[in-house]
């Protein structure tokens, strides 16, 4: 193995650990302004949301038939939702969000 092989495996191994450093570009994204909300469905069929708080504070989430909660900065939650899904911001920062939207195929 050359020393140039050599290098960029580690720099492929330094670069896995380091997390996402912004939105990936898979998922939708909303900024939610200060004391803001944002109303992401509201006649949803039965399906699994995902959602990750880039922050850099808390978001509420409120997933119908689904989670209720807070979800901190950096962090990931997926949950059941259906009909309406809305996040609020409550602190006095924007927060970024990234989320999608997974289907649930039932079987006839």
């Amino acid at each position: 193995m050359s020393k140039s092989s050599r290098q960029v495996k580690k720099a492929k191994l330094a670069d896995h650990g380091g997390g996402l450093e912004g939105p990936s570009g898979r998922f939708w994204t909303q900024l939610i302004e200060p004391k803001g909300a944002a109303l992401l469905s509201q006649t949803l069929g039965p399906c699994y949301f995902v959602i990750k708080n880039h922050g850099p504070g808390n978001i509420w989430l409120v997933a119908h038939h689904g989670d209720l909660m807070d979800v901190r900065a950096g962090h990931v939650r997926a949950t059941f939702a259906r009909g309406t899904i809305t996040v609020e911001n409550r602190g006095e920062k924007s927060v970024l969000i990234e989320f999608e939207f997974l289907p649930i195929y039932l079987k006839p």
